[in-house]
């Protein structure tokens, strides 16, 4: 009678591990990163009509000028990976990003390993809509928060946090 049982909370379990993957989906639409040299970033994915705009919004270190905000646009969806794979496409983007010590300026076209040159057609790759521009002023500073906070559902915030301090190391 045990086994019938342990199965019903497996499968609980998964529905609430498939509920928390939406949410997390869902909630990975913004986020922050840092540069190499220190500036902070925030992004934001937007999709209309088959391409997808990645808007950035960047500090520099204290004393270091002016934030500057840009835009990137692309078609990711005609990449055959994309489809099963876009959450790994965007990390792979965001990667190349933070990477960069300056993401606003202007530099080669952003594409994700998966959909690289000769995987995908050249609409697939990232490019800079605009040169690097005065970034709006914020209505309000936003605390910064943790990783853990920003990628995780809440109900996973405990093990999501300790896997990321893991990870951070």
């Amino acid at each position: 009678m045990r086994l019938p049982l342990g199965l019903l909370a497996l499968a609980a379990l998964g529905a609430a591990a498939c509920g928390a993957g939406r949410e997390a989906e869902e909630a990975a639409r913004a986020g922050r990163f840092s540069t190499p040299e220190q500036h902070r970033c925030s992004w934001e994915l937007r999709s209309a009509a088959g391409a997808s705009e990645l808007r950035l919004s960047c500090r520099p270190p204290a004393g270091g000028g002016a934030a500057r905000s840009c835009t990137y646009r692309g078609e990711p969806r005609l990449c055959p990976a994309y489809g099963a794979r876009s959450r790994q496409y965007w990390r792979q983007i965001l990667g190349r990003l933070r990477r960069r010590p300056h993401p606003c300026a202007q530099g080669g076209p952003l594409s994700a390993r998966l959909c690289g040159p000769g995987r995908a057609p050249p609409e697939a790759q990232l490019r800079l809509l605009s040169g690097p521009g005065p970034s709006p002023p914020a209505a309000t500073a936003e605390p910064t928060a943790e990783p853990a906070e920003t990628y995780c559902a809440e109900r996973w915030h405990s093990l999501c946090s300790f896997f990321v301090g893991f990870w951070e190391g």
